[in-house]
């Protein structure tokens, strides 16, 4: 039966392969997440390891998001919280203990959270997030805030639209949660053997266009690019768009 594993000198080759790839990764790294960039390639650990995230809060939900990036090898975490720890985050916050009761949820956080990767520079900030103004939020690639009232995520948003940045925001509520993303404007590309109806240059909805296409020859077939443009609409917008909104609620069957 086979295990999926390849053999020590087929990994030790792709290995070097990929060491040769690199600019900016060392091999130590590359042996640290060698089964991520198995799975997503040198190139896109390269951007990872440079990704300046921004998470505001770090509730049950919250800790989980932050305990993933860390573990992907981001290259630094902002974490901003202006509560303290309570009772409560006990019973769903991975990082915290009845000793920090009482203090900094951030703080209190992060000595655990930095014992997952010493590489990631994680930075705690203390003050309300509803002080920041849209600048604050320029130098981070993404912000994802969670467990947090709507008016205070539509604030976030606002800010992270003048910023021209990416927002996520998601919730956990009992066996239900949400998630929530403004890309603002996201393109991709869809790869696809070509059929014999030809892809045309044009709205396919409201938000979604298809604005390239390209062909290529792999294993004997004829593969299609598509690049498509997807726009996407702010949280606070007071019309949604007419097509389903980048949002879904996930809840328990």
């Amino acid at each position: 039966m086979s295990t999926g594993a390849l053999p020590a000198e087929d990994a030790a080759g792709e290995l070097v392969a990929a060491i040769a790839q690199a600019q900016t990764i060392s091999a130590d790294e590359i042996a640290l997440y060698d089964r991520q960039i198995r799975l997503w390639g040198v190139k896109a650990q390269e951007r990872i390891r440079t990704a300046n995230i921004l998470l505001i809060s770090i509730k049950a939900l919250a800790s989980e998001v932050a305990k993933n990036l860390v573990l992907a090898g981001i290259g630094s975490l902002t974490i901003v919280d202006h509560e303290a720890v309570t009772e409560d985050d006990l019973c769903s916050q991975l990082f915290v203990s009845e000793a920090d009761v009482g203090k900094n949820r951030a703080q209190a956080a992060v000595p655990q959270l930095q014992k997952l990767n010493r590489r990631v520079t994680i930075t705690v900030d203390a003050s309300d997030i509803r002080s920041k103004p849209p600048e604050f939020y320029l130098p981070f690639d993404i912000t994802i805030a969670s467990d947090l009232d709507f008016a205070t995520l539509c604030t976030i948003n606002a800010s992270t639209r003048l910023a021209n940045r990416p927002f996520y925001a998601a919730g956990a509520h009992g066996f239900y949660g949400y998630i929530f993303a403004d890309l603002i404007s996201h393109t991709f590309v869809i790869e696809r053997e070509k059929s014999n109806v030809p892809t045309v240059l044009r709205a396919e909805s409201a938000t979604r266009s298809v604005i390239g296409v390209s062909t290529k020859k792999e294993n004997g077939k004829t593969i299609e690019m598509a690049t498509k443009r997807e726009l996407y609409t702010p949280s606070s917008s007071p019309t949604p768009p007419p097509s389903p909104p980048r949002s879904c609620a996930i809840g328990a069957s």
